[in-house]
């Protein structure tokens, strides 16, 4: 699974959001998406995910425009946000259920790869909790499980680790190695600098919607926290 980004265009009235942007993943890629606040990060994955769609440009999976067919991305993608709906009064559980049953799962399928999620993301022990119990870092997971439902090929995941303690943060970037053992492609926004350079295979820096840095070879014995200040000349905020 092969997913292109291609000269990604998106404004809002006269902001460019996202600029000419450039990219690609592949399956078993843990790629890190990182840029300054504003620099256009969830509006680009918004759009990977259709739930934007951009001024020109294109994005494509193994080939085919998703822009142009948005079903494709619906069936290979999930998208986990860094947030969870206002519903409180409903268990993790009802949460994950519902998304299955969208997705077309009925009977013992659906019980088998609820369950199936649950025990991969550790939402097992919490499934009858409501979602206004859950901490920071339950809630995570319950999102995670619910992008994974539907047993995507690429994972987006927007600041997975934002607001997490040390134990979740660890548990999270296990959670990424594991989808990408499995074949995943897993494309990561965060700006802890310190995580994604433990795990990642590579790496898109953006600033003001605009490519600036891509890694493509790997991270191991480079620092990204200085690769990424000399890629934006420093203009952290």
């Amino acid at each position: 699974m092969k997913v292109e980004v291609l000269s990604l265009t998106r404004r809002f009235g006269d902001t460019v959001a996202v600029d000419d942007l450039s990219f690609s993943l592949s399956s078993g890629d843990i790629i890190g998406f990182v840029g300054p606040n504003g620099s256009g990060k969830t509006t680009t994955m918004n759009m990977m995910a259709t739930l934007d769609e951009p001024d020109s440009g294109d994005i494509l999976i193994d080939g085919t425009s998703i822009v142009d067919y948005p079903e494709i991305a619906r069936r290979h993608v999930g998208f986990m946000p860094d947030w969870l709906p206002a519903q409180s009064d409903i268990t993790a559980h009802e949460y994950i259920d519902f998304f299955a049953r969208a997705y077309g799962y009925s009977g013992d399928a659906l019980e088998h790869r609820v369950r199936e999620v649950e025990d991969f993301t550790v939402v097992t022990p919490i499934r009858d909790k409501v979602l206004s119990a859950l901490s920071r870092g339950m809630k995570q997971r319950v999102s995670l499980a619910r992008a994974m439902v539907h047993d995507p090929d690429v994972l987006i995941m927007d600041e997975p680790a934002n607001g997490l303690d040390p134990r979740a943060r660890i548990e999270f970037r296990e959670y990424a190695r594991k989808l990408a053992d499995a074949g995943k492609a897993v494309f990561i926004s965060s700006h802890i600098l310190a995580d994604l350079n433990e795990i990642c295979t590579g790496c898109v820096i953006i600033e003001r919607g605009r490519l600036v840095k891509n890694i493509e070879n790997g991270l191991k014995g480079m620092d990204l926290e200085k690769v990424f200040l000399e890629a934006t000349k420093g203009e952290v905020q």
